[in-house]
């Protein structure tokens, strides 16, 4: 019984609770109040006109213009450009500006000090030079060959694998050689005429015979040869004395 009479009054305690929220929260919504309007909008004063200038009249006769100017109308440009008075009524010539008289500390700009401002005309460039062709060098001509040149001594010398042929000149000697082969042979051309005898050809295993004969203007020596050699040609002695050595080839 005790416990039943417990839970009666927490259930009416409990219930108590809710009845209270319950109308506080519906007093706090019927008594919420209206916020009063109490801003009042000032009444707007209309802007004032503004007055705008009469706009300028172009006439079309002296008589417009008397009545515009009885009217208090100023006259456009263009009416003062075509010389429109209003005070008169006339047409009076429009004058040309004359120009404002120079200050006595100036001079007029003529076309000399133009002139002098202007910058210089650069100067021409100077022509190029023509290219100087160089001078050929003509190719030197041939000495003739001096007269009465003699081969003084004439000699073959037999050594140990070769032989050297001599020749003693009374004037430089110039030649032109050349080796051949089938049989083999070497042949000197002395530059001009030659006064020479045949040498004796001793025996040997290099030499075989030594011949003379004439090659157009030079005189020509032609060397026999039992085999192929090796050639040597030495000029000693002021180019006086040739020496033709001849060797064996391994």
């Amino acid at each position: 019984m005790n416990k039943i009479f417990l839970w009666i009054v927490l259930a009416v305690i409990i219930l108590g609770l809710l009845l209270i929220l319950l109308n506080t929260r519906m007093g706090q919504s019927g008594d919420a109040p209206v916020p009063a309007d109490n801003s009042v909008s000032a009444p707007v004063k209309p802007a004032p006109p503004v007055a705008q200038p009469p706009l300028p009249v172009t006439p079309d006769t002296p008589a417009d213009g008397e009545k515009l100017a009885a009217a208090g109308v100023k006259p456009s440009p263009a009416a003062v450009e075509r010389g429109f008075a209003f005070e008169t009524g006339e047409e009076t010539p429009a004058t040309a500006e004359s120009p404002a008289p120079a200050s006595p500390g100036t001079t007029p700009l003529t076309a000399a000090a133009h002139d002098e401002k202007a910058p210089a005309a650069a100067p021409a460039a100077p022509a190029a030079p023509a290219e100087v062709k160089k001078a050929e060098k003509p190719a030197p001509k041939p000495q003739p060959a001096p007269k009465n040149q003699t081969i003084t001594n004439f000699v073959v010398f037999v050594r140990d694998g070769g032989a050297t042929i001599r020749l003693d000149a009374s004037s430089p000697i110039r030649f032109k050689h050349l080796e051949l082969t089938s049989p083999s042979r070497v042949v000197v051309d002395l530059h001009g005429t030659w006064k020479l005898s045949e040498p004796g050809v001793p025996k040997g295993e290099m030499v075989k015979d030594v011949r003379l004969g004439k090659k157009g203007s030079d005189t020509r020596i032609v060397i026999d040869l039992h085999a192929k050699a090796k050639t040597r040609y030495i000029l000693t002695k002021g180019k006086k004395r040739l020496d033709i050595r001849l060797d064996k080839t391994k």
